[in-house]
C-alpha cells in the first residue's frame, strides 16, 4: 500500500513540474500551408479576364496542410502593378485577400488582411507578403481574434501555394 501511494506521490509530483511546461505557449495557434488555384474573376468589357498587373479581382480556392487540414477560399483585390520599393527590381502594389478556412468538424475561421499587404511581380509570377486580423468564426473557432501573417506565390499555370501562421487571442 505504501508503494503505491508513493509511486501515486511521485507521479503527481512529476506532473505538477511538467503541466507549466505543457501549457507554456511558443510560436502560433496554427501553422498552415496553402495549395490551390488562382483565377482571376473581374473582367474587361469585352469579357476576357483582366490582365495581370492591372487592378483586378481573384478567386482561390484548395487544401490546408497542418492545423486541421482545411479546405480554404480566398477573394482578392489588387491594385495596378508600378515601381514599388517594397518589390525592386519587380513590380508590386497593395492588395486585400478575405480568406475563409472550413475544416471537416464545420468550423470556420475568417482571415481578412490589414494595411501593409502587397504583392511583387515580374508580369507573370506574383509573390504576396501579407498580415491582418482574425476575422471571427464558427464551431471551435466561434467569436474567435487575433492576427496572422503569411506570403504566397502564384504561378501563371493558376497554381497558388501559401504559407499562413495564425495567433489566436
Amino acid at each position: 500500500m505504501k508503494t503505491g501511494i508513493i509511486i501515486a506521490m511521485v507521479a503527481l509530483a512529476l506532473a505538477v513540474v511538467a503541466v507549466p511546461d505543457a501549457l507554456g505557449k511558443s510560436g502560433p495557434d496554427l501553422d498552415i500551408r496553402l495549395a490551390g488555384s488562382n483565377f482571376i474573376t473581374s473582367s474587361g468589357d469585352d469579357g476576357r479576364p483582366t490582365p495581370l498587373g492591372q487592378v483586378s479581382t481573384s478567386m482561390q480556392s484548395g487544401i490546408s496542410k497542418g492545423s486541421g487540414s482545411a479546405i480554404f477560399t480566398a477573394q482578392t483585390i489588387v491594385e495596378a502593378a508600378g515601381p514599388d520599393d517594397r518589390c525592386s527590381p519587380l513590380l508590386g502594389a497593395d492588395l486585400s485577400t478575405t480568406t475563409v478556412l472550413t475544416y471537416k468538424d464545420g468550423s470556420i475561421l475568417s482571415l481578412v488582411t490589414g494595411p501593409g499587404s502587397f504583392y511583387c511581380t515580374d508580369g507573370s509570377v506574383f509573390l504576396v507578403d501579407f498580415a491582418g486580423t482574425v476575422a471571427g468564426g464558427e464551431g471551435r473557432f466561434e467569436g474567435a481574434s487575433g492576427t496572422w501573417v503569411g506570403t504566397a506565390e502564384s504561378q501563371p499555370t493558376a497554381r497558388v501555394t501559401a504559407e499562413v501562421s495564425v495567433d489566436l487571442d
